[in-house]
């Protein structure tokens, strides 16, 4: 079995009013992407992890015309029930129309103020090849990473990006994560050569990336 891990952006098209919506003008972004399922209205169903304003979160919502029902959490976990777009039945088609399979979560990060997001595939080198040519010529395409997959199912870090992966390796080294602290974010960025608060946003991410994936590896009980 091989895995290809892949970095799509659509910044001069509009992929879905709803993942234009969602900026940091806005004061709320989409951070991740949890489970996606196709519904028989013709629509889909998601799950999403959204960070910021949820209070702003929930009327960008409300005032979505495609959004036909939502409901964010106080963490910030949204399930979100929309009218689909010609664009992404095409590109969830590459997915649902081959023999891959996506591992979750879907990552999202805005580089220059564009979204994009990372999704991994795993198949045999055949199907990854005929899934990936099918991707929208409209979609930007770059290849993050490709191999032989040996990561457990269960496996946390396999939420993680590559940078975060390196962010957290330095963190853990530094002794970021020992009882007392024995590390600070500025000393952390310093090895990094980032800014302070990107060292924060970064351990942000990787924190919340690693509790989703332990509690959906778990089968922990949601809140009613």
């Amino acid at each position: 079995m091989r895995y290809t891990t892949l970095r799509l952006g659509w910044d001069d098209t509009e992929l879905h009013p709803l993942t234009e919506a969602f900026t940091d003008d806005a004061g709320v972004t989409i951070e991740s992407l949890h489970y996606v399922n196709s519904v028989d209205d013709g629509g889909y169903t998601e799950l999403s992890r959204l960070r910021g304003d949820l209070d702003a979160a929930r009327e960008i919502l409300d005032s979505i015309s495609e959004v036909r029902a939502f409901d964010v959490s106080a963490a910030g976990i949204a399930y979100i029930h929309y009218e689909s777009s010609p664009l992404m039945d095409r590109l969830l088609a590459v997915v649902f129309d081959h023999a891959v399979v996506l591992t979750w979560p879907v990552t999202f990060a805005r580089p220059n103020g564009n979204l994009s997001a990372q999704l991994t595939l795993l198949g045999t080198e055949d199907a990854l090849s005929h899934a990936i040519a099918t991707i929208p010529a409209e979609i930007d395409v770059s290849l993050v990473r490709t191999g032989r997959y040996e990561a457990s199912v269960h496996d946390p870090l396999s939420s993680l990006t590559d940078r975060q992966r390196e962010v957290l390796d330095v963190a853990v080294r530094a002794g970021y994560y020992e009882v007392p602290r024995e590390a600070t974010h500025r000393e952390i960025a310093a090895e990094l050569a980032v800014a302070p608060g990107t060292v924060s946003e970064h351990l942000q991410r990787i924190e919340a990336n690693l509790v989703s994936a332990l509690v959906g590896a778990t089968g922990a009980d949601g809140e009613p």
